[in-house]
């Protein structure tokens, strides 16, 4: 298919619209953005900076207000002469090159316009502000003026007609007055002379010390109340009531009451100084601490009352406490003497009783000598508590130890009847253990089993022999006892496991008697087994060589028969 000529032309054509189409398009883009710039900036130069300005050059103005103005004047002409002036070349700038089809460095030209613009908004916004601030700062000044000055004036009122209330501050007071007065002549100098931002810092300077002055006028006449009417009247109750104590025989240790109570008072009188002074954060400090130091007195003074109290209501409990724990021990020495008499003692008890009596009469005699510091006035209540309380603690140990010692002698008695009692249970089990080997008719028993049973004899023999003895030892029967059971345990288990061997291989010889004809191994069996039953009395090993025999020929049958012995057993136990 070939292309045609007019194909060709329209094409072109289609393309030469096209690319005047989009500069069209961008070059209105750009001539409307160079408006909006243009508009920007016009707004901008609108602002009535120049007639702020101008107000201000005729105001007469001078020192920090004047300075302030001249930097701003200096601002402003910075602003004018060369930014304004790079904005305004930039527009132009773009307008040219859009004029010349540049659309490119028209764009980079807009940039820079935009660029500009945007940074000069911003510093005649802040320059606008600051100028529309210090146009107001006279008026706002004398607002502020007006109100200090009220607040000043209700305050020289209170000092004057309450000057009762501040007590020695009031000289103080009259010189924060004074200063304030004087802030008061600087602001109007320096407002007549248009420097209203040196009054402005000036009306700072008045509203803090005024917030001060305000804060102190409200806060001494409670502080001075506090000192008179809770600290000194709290003193002159602790001497009134440490009097009191002295006629009614007290004793303070390691302080002297009036002296601490002189020391208070004088950090009081150094904190009413400092409310002279107007130095209320330190005076707050030192009644602070005249407070704690009132309080411990308070506490010492209570804490020796309560104490006396204590000792009155428990000294002679103490004494009585003391007597019968002197009286119990007596009656331990008595009872260990007795109980040695019958029974060996292993754990130095009459040592015991001497030690106890040695630390009763230690601890009577504390309580003999706090009980003379009473009767010669010399008590310290609050140590004479400690005292007492230690004793009785020590007392009661004492008590717990005399009790352990009686109730352990005490036990000595039962653990021989039960001992005692114990041996008759042994013998009688010694006797039914014999008469079943006898009820079984055994050919006879191994020696191992004899030595066994004489051991248990011999150790009954000599469980009786020590209870017998005119002093037992209970340690040693035990010890003794202990092992006869062990024995006597291992004894019947003996004797359960010969009578089942024996009977065991009574019935297996039975039960394979039926095949000793068929089988010459089975034959042999029984022969070896009753060997050993009838002969050497090795039951164990009997029913061993016959169970292994009969398992042989009938897999089943030791266990059958195994099973029928035991069922007949328990019937026989039952």
């Amino acid at each position: 298919m070939s292309i045609k000529f007019t194909d060709i032309l329209f094409l072109i054509v289609v393309i030469v619209l096209v690319v005047y189409g989009l500069i069209y398009f961008f070059r209105t883009q750009r001539n409307k953005e160079i408006k909006e710039l243009e508009q920007r900036k016009d707004d901008m130069m609108s602002v009535s900076i120049a007639d702020q300005l101008f107000t201000l050059k005729n105001m007469n103005l001078s020192g920090q207000t004047k300075r302030k103005y001249e930097s701003l004047v200096a601002t402003w002409q910075t602003i004018t002469n060369f930014q304004f002036t790079e904005i305004e070349a930039a527009l132009v700038g773009s307008e040219q090159f859009v004029e010349q089809m540049n659309l490119v460095k028209a764009k980079n030209a807009l940039n820079q316009a935009r660029e500009i613009l945007d940074e000069t908004e911003i510093q005649v916004h802040n320059l606008h502000e600051e100028l529309t601030e210090l146009l107001a700062t006279e008026g706002d000044n004398q607002q502020r003026y007006e109100g200090l000055l009220e607040r000043y004036q209700t305050a020289r009122k209170s000092v004057m007609n309450h000057s009762f209330d501040y007590g020695p501050a009031i000289e103080t007071l009259e010189k924060n007055l004074q200063y304030l007065e004087l802030n008061f002549t600087k602001y109007n100098e320096f407002t007549a002379n248009g420097d209203h931002l040196e009054g402005q810092d000036i009306l700072d300077s008045i509203d803090t010390d005024l917030t001060s002055l305000e804060e102190i006028l409200d806060k001494i006449p409670a502080m001075y109340e506090k000192i008179k009417r809770e600290y000194e009247d709290s003193l002159e109750d602790l001497r009134d009531g440490y009097e009191k104590m002295l006629a009614s025989r007290f004793n303070f240790e390691n302080i002297d009451v009036p002296e601490e109570i002189e020391k208070i008072q004088e950090q009081l009188n150094d904190a009413k100084n400092e409310i002279k002074n107007a130095d209320l954060a330190d005076a707050k400090t030192l009644m602070d601490k005249a407070e704690r130091e009132i309080n411990s007195l308070y506490d010492q003074m209570e804490s020796e009352i309560v104490a006396k109290e204590y000792v009155n209501g428990h000294i002679n409990q103490l004494r009585d406490q003391i007597e019968r724990v002197n009286e119990n021990n007596r009656y331990a020495g008595i009872e260990v003497d007795r109980i040695s008499q019958s029974y060996i003692l292993h754990n130095n008890e009459l040592e015991q009783v001497n030690d106890l009596t040695d630390q009763i009469r230690l601890e009577y005699q504390k309580f003999k000598d706090l009980n003379k510091d009473i009767e010669q006035n010399h008590a310290v209540f609050t140590n004479i508590e400690s005292t007492m309380r230690k004793i009785e603690r020590n007392v009661e140990e004492i008590s717990d130890k005399q009790n352990q010692l009686v109730k352990s002698l005490a036990g000595l008695t039962g653990r021989e009847k039960e001992a005692k009692s114990n041996l008759d249970l042994y013998e009688l089990d010694l006797r039914n253990l014999k008469r079943k080997i006898e009820k079984n008719h055994l050919p006879g028993l191994p020696e191992i089993y004899y030595q066994q049973f004489y051991k248990v004899t011999d150790e009954i023999e000599n469980l009786s022999q020590q209870l017998n003895r005119v002093r037992v030892d209970m340690n040693q029967i035990e010890e003794t006892e202990l092992k006869l059971q062990q024995d006597l345990d291992d004894l019947e288990t003996m004797t359960e496991e010969l009578i089942d061997s024996a009977m065991l291989t009574e019935y297996m010889i039975q039960h394979s008697n039926r095949f000793r004809y068929d089988y010459q191994e089975m034959d042999q069996a029984i022969k070896e087994a009753q060997y050993y039953f009838h002969q050497e009395f090795r039951y164990n090993d009997a029913l061993a060589v016959i169970e292994k025999a009969l398992r042989r020929v009938d897999p089943d049958a030791p266990t059958q028969v195994r099973r029928m012995y035991h069922q007949e057993k328990q019937h026989r136990i039952y």
